[in-house]
């Protein structure tokens, strides 16, 4: 069953914004301009410069991004598919984050002073010192969380009613946790796609530019994939894996001054596209955008390269 194999976990992070409402100017404006008190807001920015602040919003970016690589969607808001062996890791990423964030923050109050000083003047008659909390309330305004919670089933549902509604509302549930479980699966093929088709993008074009991570990215989702597919697709576990084999073999290093290897390695990606879109449409999904077929890019890269097209 999932519920033994996944849980939903959810991390909320509070950072203060440093923004502020300013209500008589926005009066004022709208005074000025014939209109109605509420067609519009000034929104101050209370702190410019502020670069203890942008490195907890930073540092919150960086956990979230990592957050969303390990989980799958579940719900439109809220918590997020977890996969069981990525919760020990999860919860080690948590605390490292949580003792760097606390850190940033302490950071950040320290010269939290002299960021107001330092603004004064810019906003000069739009500053109200009583726009800025004090040091100890300001602290509250910073809060990490990590929310796990388990996977609902039909057998958990135990409400007093009838035997009929009860086994009807818990078909119900177990319908809507098979319909989340497609979502995320759904998710996992649009990622994979997603890098693979970014690497045909680079490599079907000579003269971009084209960083290390363009590899790396594609041999990260490929390693961890197989984890995150709960449902246990096998050609998403199969893909993976041809995709570890056949695009992650060469750093970009070696494919920006290896004209025939970029080629190869170009032809294999939009192959391995085109055979997950044959397994998607199949499915009935929906058709993908067009990608550079094999013979195109071969077309294409041996017209760079003065070389013959291949037959």
């Amino acid at each position: 069953m999932i519920t033994d194999r996944a849980m939903l976990a959810a991390v909320h992070i509070s950072i203060w914004t440093a923004v502020k409402h300013d209500r008589k100017v926005s009066s004022d404006v709208a005074h000025q301009h014939g209109a109605h008190q509420g067609a519009g807001r000034y929104n101050k920015q209370l702190l410019r410069g502020a670069d203890k602040l942008e490195e907890l919003r930073t540092l919150a970016g960086q956990f979230r991004h990592y957050f969303y690589k390990v989980t799958l969607p579940w719900s439109d808001e809220g918590p997020r598919l977890l996969p069981g062996n990525f919760y020990y890791e999860l919860m080690a990423r948590m605390r490292e984050f949580e003792a760097a964030f606390d850190q940033a923050v302490e950071s950040f109050l320290d010269v939290y002073p002299q960021y107001i000083e330092q603004v004064k003047p810019e906003l000069n008659g739009l500053f109200r010192e009583e726009d800025y909390p004090s040091v100890e309330k300001l602290r509250k305004k910073f809060a990490i969380k990590l929310e796990i919670l388990p996977i609902q089933s039909g057998a958990d549902f135990r409400v007093q009613m009838s035997a009929e509604e009860r086994a009807r509302v818990a078909r119900e549930i177990d319908a809507d946790v098979r319909e989340h479980l497609s979502r995320g699966t759904e998710d996992l093929w649009k990622r994979l796609r997603e890098v693979v088709s970014h690497m045909v993008d680079r490599l079907n074009e000579p003269e971009s530019r084209f960083h290390a991570s363009m590899v790396t990215n594609v041999f990260d989702l490929a390693e961890i994939l197989p984890r995150l597919n709960v449902n246990g697709d096998p050609e998403l576990d199969r893909f993976a894996h041809e995709v570890r084999q056949r695009l992650c073999n060469h750093t970009s290093h070696d494919l920006k001054k290896d004209e025939f290897l970029r080629v190869a390695t170009a032809t294999d990606a939009a192959s391995i596209v085109s055979q997950m879109d044959d397994v998607l449409r199949g499915r009935g999904a929906d058709e993908a955008e067009s990608l550079p077929t094999v013979t195109d890019i071969f077309t294409h890269m041996s017209a760079y390269m003065g070389a013959p097209a291949a037959a």
